[in-house]
């Protein structure tokens, strides 16, 4: 619109040069013919009170026009300047040569004019915070566990960041972490008991062939079968998920979620309630377990080395280790992903409460689990 507006003023401007040079060249053209006719005399119908103009009447009248058209070509020549920043839609600070600005420039104390090199800091939001639709919130309910175990406790957080509006709600990018562990009764069987065996009735003269088969001799008199209370824990770390939130309902927001997750499991098998050395050599021979083997009975040897929470279970760590508390166990970390949805109400508009499900799927079998918690939001 600014190009055509400026183009309009330029053909105005050159249409009236054009008319007024066409009128400075008739004048200059009839004058002659008015000077020529004034040396004759007069007809009788000439009007008696016309008085020709002199020379240097007629020459007034030509600088003038010529001073009017130098006016109109300077007035051209401005319009066009002005033009020039609107072609070329870069702005521009008109000088005092187009005449905005008075002569010499900018006023003292204006502020510099703007260049494509001039730094702008971005928007911080601190200090002054406002709402920008994300979210931070905790999470604590019950869940089912990986691997057949029990059911068990799950709690973590997320941080829900907005991404952009679509049809009915906003998809958001959301950041989760959550642990939860679970305790299982289960009944394992140790091959390091079998080994332990073989290695006992060597030490009381046993053979083989004095007892009833080769099996019950490795297999006693310890057990190696044993209930175990398997205690697992599982981390959950989903980095990259996309939610879909509902936000025309008002405070009751429906929502789904997905993503990618990596996930860490740790477990172990503790059989001390269950295993007991003392127990089982009286059980085969009343006595045997106060049998001397170094500094302590049979027994008591047995007892610290194959009671206790197992790795894998099949051995128990190093009583030396247990004694200082350190943790073990087996673990491994799986690549999976989690699908699921829930609803939040908003309190106030800084408040939310609400409930989510998520079904969560690892690699390898027996690997999925749920989890069902209640949430608390902070929305800014």
């Amino acid at each position: 619109m600014h190009r055509k507006t400026g183009k309009t003023l330029v053909q105005a401007g050159m249409a009236v040069i054009v008319f007024a040079a066409s009128t400075l060249v008739v004048a200059q053209t009839l004058q002659p013919l008015q000077l020529a006719a004034n040396t004759a005399t007069a007809p009788a119908s000439t009007f008696s009170g016309y008085v020709a103009p002199t020379t240097a009447a007629l020459q007034a009248r030509i600088d003038n026009q010529q001073q009017e058209i130098n006016r109109l070509s300077r007035l051209v020549e401005k319009l066009q300047a002005m033009m020039e920043p609107v072609a070329s839609a870069q702005p521009i600070l008109p000088n005092a040569a187009i005449g905005f600005l008075p002569p010499g420039g900018m006023p003292a104390g204006a502020p510099p004019a703007p260049t494509s090199s001039t730094f702008t800091p971005p928007r911080e939001l601190l200090p002054d915070i406002g709402h920008i639709g994300a979210e931070l919130g905790f999470f604590a309910g019950g869940a089912t566990n990986p691997y057949k175990a029990d059911s068990g406790f799950a709690t973590g957080g997320y941080i829900d960041l907005p991404w952009k509006n679509v049809p009915g709600g906003k998809l958001s990018y959301e950041i989760m972490i959550g642990l939860q562990r679970s305790v299982t009764s289960a009944t394992t069987t140790s091959g390091v008991n079998v080994l332990a065996n073989a290695v006992t009735n060597a030490y009381l003269g046993n053979t083989a062939g004095n007892a009833t088969s080769l099996t019950s001799y490795l297999a006693g008199p310890l057990p190696i079968t044993s209930v175990v209370e398997e205690r697992a824990k599982v981390l959950t770390v989903a980095p990259f998920e996309l939610k879909y939130a509902i936000t025309k309902l008002g405070r009751f927001r429906p929502y789904l979620v997905g993503g990618l997750g990596a996930y860490v499991w740790i477990g172990s098998d503790n059989n001390s309630k269950s295993f007991d050395a003392v127990s089982s050599l009286n059980a085969y021979s009343p006595g045997l377990a106060n049998v001397p083997v170094g500094s302590s009975t049979l027994g008591a040897t047995l007892n610290a080395l194959l009671k206790g929470s197992q790795i894998g279970g099949l051995a128990p760590t190093a009583p030396e280790l247990a004694n200082r508390g350190v943790p073990h166990g087996q673990g491994n970390l799986l690549f999976g992903g989690q699908i699921g949805g829930g609803f939040e109400v908003r309190v106030s508009p800084k408040v939310s409460i609400g409930a989510d499900f998520r079904h969560n799927q690892l690699e390898g079998s027996n690997s999925g689990f749920n989890t069902f918690t209640f949430k608390q939001g902070l929305h800014w």
